[in-house]
């Protein structure tokens, strides 16, 4: 009994003393925050070591704010833990530079109110359905990343990626969280400058008029003047009187209306198509001579207003965001017979304001002209030049030359123009003028279509007849010339990691002339191709027909876009700036250059990019929205694309290290039918073969085993005990 006491509090104590050490190495270990082990082939649970530099490299601290309601949508309850052990990396890499704070707006009135007004973070409704109840719940799912004055939010439709299923679900993950996040902390550390230097760089005060009639506001917009005079409270104190704010009611005088109408273009407003009470509500900034309208209209919180007045300063103020010069196409020229006898024709809409709108979320993007003698602006950073038109050799010098100066250059050339009508769609050949310039580079785009058996559908009108009369109907058909572009389509993952597909609307391929090229030291980078089920076409009569075959010979993949990166050399070297030559019909000036035109062709470029798409239809917005009928079309994903390009133009080694980490999903092979019948098969008879193996080696050894027997030769009697008895 004491050798059983002794034993027990021995192993009482060595568990006690195993415990006090486990409990010392963790205290230890917990200053030690960087450890991790990833044993993912691709490291998909560590961040790339561009994110440590830059985490490492932070002197402030930067508070990270994660928005996450506990009661949410089934399919994101599951991406919430992945998203806080991101966190919980960058703020163990930072070593304390990173801050993180979790918080449920949900559950918190004061967590709610502030992540509104100060963040302009707002819940997203969710349909949720089960067997036992149905209905909407509004939860958070947001990320607010904060330095001093400065943050950029990413809310619900930024962080989430969602793919249909083959099943008829849908499937739910994060779009590339990593990327963002670094992405916003070199934003707002590095890219921003604070509000103070914001007013600082501002010449004269910048005037923000209020035109409202704030007693006859209808009651969902009652709170806006509120919102913006908080929102212009908030940045006095960072504008230092270079901030002027006026409120002015129209519906007190006929002479202020007139005057408002005059200046701004205001008029008065109306809630919905019959309201029968009539508002005033804009917002008007004006810096120096130029003016920009904010929206007033939504959901406007006080966050909201300080963001447009933030974001339109910075447009209208150099030095703070990267520069995107867009050529587009000039207006038709009106005949001067026409415009005398005021006969004008119906002026088209703009065809690319989409995409500058877009654009203009990350950049400042600046109209550019090719016509100017000074030549691009030299604040542009990157020019992009969308459906060039028959441009000149003034045009075209100006566009080289800038290419010579360094400059980051994108073109959309399109072959063929569009041309929708109610009855029918036609196709009309395009003079680019970039023909013989291109060629020079070693690049050259087919005067020709590229179809695609992967392709979009394209809307094809239908009138039916019903009880109530002909309905015009919409039906789907697949269509060749609007190519999808995915998988394999994509050859530089930098580019088109985020993006799920492209769609090119009758494209052109693109070739490389690689005897053209030599041994400049010019690199060749292809970022799109069509499918292997692709073809080319130049028979424009077809465009109208959506039956289609694909040809048995001829189909390869088609080259859509590519990049060339280099030192290039000019079109105009050894030849006199077409700005100096005279006109047509013209005497040259003897020995005096044109004023104003640049006297010296730059000859060679430093190292510099160029892109070349054979398409601008892709981005147009005339075409986005009559494809726009269908649901999940390419022109959203084509903007994306837009933006990754100036990205991967502007944007250094390390954030093209972190957006090609996980850019290609690793999924199953899908096997032929033959296949799966083995691998089926086998999966019922090799478990049931090991297991009458298993059966059939359990009974050989019971029946060759040997029975104990004790010493008298007795089978199953106990061993006897020598002794002697008590009696």
């Amino acid at each position: 009994m004491a050798d059983r006491n002794r034993r027990f509090a021995a192993l009482a104590v060595t568990a006690v003393l195993v415990g006090l050490n486990l409990a010392a190495l963790n205290y230890l270990l917990a200053g030690w925050s960087t450890a991790r082990i990833d044993l993912t082939q691709d490291g998909m649970f560590s961040i790339s070591p561009a994110t440590e530099r830059l985490l490492t490299s932070l002197d402030e601290t930067v508070t990270i704010y994660g928005y996450f309601s506990e009661r949410t949508h089934p399919k994101l309850a599951p991406l919430v833990p992945e998203l806080r052990d991101l966190l919980e990396e960058y703020r163990a890499v930072s070593g304390g530079k990173i801050q993180v704070e979790i918080v449920d707006p949900g559950g918190n009135e004061e967590a709610e109110q502030e992540a509104t007004s100060r963040f302009g973070v707002r819940s997203t409704p969710f349909r949720m359905a089960s067997k036992y109840e149905s209905g909407v719940v509004n939860a958070y799912f947001a990320i607010v990343v904060r330095y001093a004055d400065q943050y950029v939010r990413y809310g619900f439709d930024d962080l989430i990626r969602i793919d249909p299923a083959p099943d008829g679900d849908v499937d739910v993950r994060l779009r590339s969280p990593e990327y963002d996040l670094t992405r916003a902390i070199k934003k707002v550390v590095y890219g921003f400058r604070s509000t103070n230097d914001l007013f600082d760089r501002i010449e004269q005060p910048a005037r923000l008029t209020a035109i409202w009639t704030p007693d006859s506001l209808p009651g969902l917009l009652a709170g806006t003047p509120d919102a913006v005079r908080d929102a212009v409270g908030q940045l006095e104190t960072s504008a230092a009187g270079k901030l002027v704010f006026d409120e002015i009611d129209p519906s007190k005088d006929e002479a202020v209306r007139q005057d408002v109408y005059r200046r701004y273009g205001a008029r008065p407003l109306a809630l919905g198509l019959f309201g029968d009470t009539e508002f005033y509500l804009y917002a008007v900034l004006q810096v120096g001579d130029r003016i920009e309208q904010l929206p007033l209209t939504g959901d406007v919180t006080s966050a909201s207003v300080r963001e447009a007045i933030e974001n339109a300063l910075r447009r209208n103020t150099p030095g703070f965001l990267k520069t995107v010069g867009v050529v587009t196409p000039d207006p038709p020229d009106i005949p001067a017979e026409i415009r005398m006898q005021m006969q004008l024709p119906p002026t088209p809409p703009p065809e690319f304001e989409e995409v500058k709108r877009f654009l203009r979320e990350e950049y400042e993007v600046a109209d550019v002209s090719l016509d100017d003698r000074a030549g691009v602006p030299t604040d542009v950073d990157i020019l992009v030049v969308l459906k060039p038109v028959a441009l000149s050799e003034k045009q075209l010098y100006g566009l080289d030359q800038y290419l010579m100066r360094g400059g980051r250059v994108v073109i959309c050339t399109a072959r063929y123009d569009v041309d929708f009508s109610a009855e029918s769609l036609e196709l009309h050949p395009v003079d680019t003028g970039l023909d013989d310039w291109l060629e020079h580079l070693g690049l050259s785009v087919g005067q020709t279509l590229v179809l695609d058996d992967r392709n979009q559908p394209l809307p094809i009108p239908e009138v039916r007849q019903t009880p109530f009369g002909l309905i015009r109907t919409w039906s789907l058909e697949p269509y060749p010339y609007l190519v999808e572009v995915r998988d394999d389509g994509f050859l530089k993952p930098e580019i088109t990691a985020s993006l799920d597909s492209v769609g090119i609307y009758w494209g052109s391929p693109v070739q490389v002339d690689e005897d053209s090229l030599g041994d400049s030291g010019v690199k060749v980078i292809p970022i799109l191709q069509s499918s292997d089920r692709s073809w080319t076409s130049d028979d424009l009569s077809s465009v109208t027909e959506v039956q289609y075959v694909v040809p048995a010979e001829g189909t390869e993949p088609h080259l859509l876009a590519v990049a060339l990166a280099g030192k290039f050399r000019s079109y105009f070297a050894g030849k006199p700036a077409p700005w100096n030559q005279p006109a047509d019909g013209d005497e040259p000036e003897p020995d005096e250059p044109a004023p104003d035109a640049p006297s010296l062709t730059l000859e060679e470029s430093p190292e510099t990019r160029l892109v070349v798409i054979g398409n601008a239809q892709f981005l147009s917005d005339l075409v986005a929205r009559t494809l726009g009928r269908v649901e999940g079309g390419f022109f959203l994903e084509n903007l994306r694309f837009a933006q990754n390009l100036i990205d991967w133009t502007t944007l250094d080694n390390d954030m093209l290290e972190i957006r090609s980490r996980g850019a290609v999903s690793r999924r199953l092979e899908r096997i032929d039918r033959g296949r799966e019948v083995v691998v089926e098969t086998a999966n019922y008879l090799v478990p049931l073969a090991l297991l009458g193996v298993f059966g059939m080696h359990r009974y050989w050894r019971r029946k060759h085993t040997v029975p104990l027997t004790d010493d008298t030769g007795l089978r199953g009697s106990a061993p006897r005990h020598a002794g002697k008895e008590v009696g």
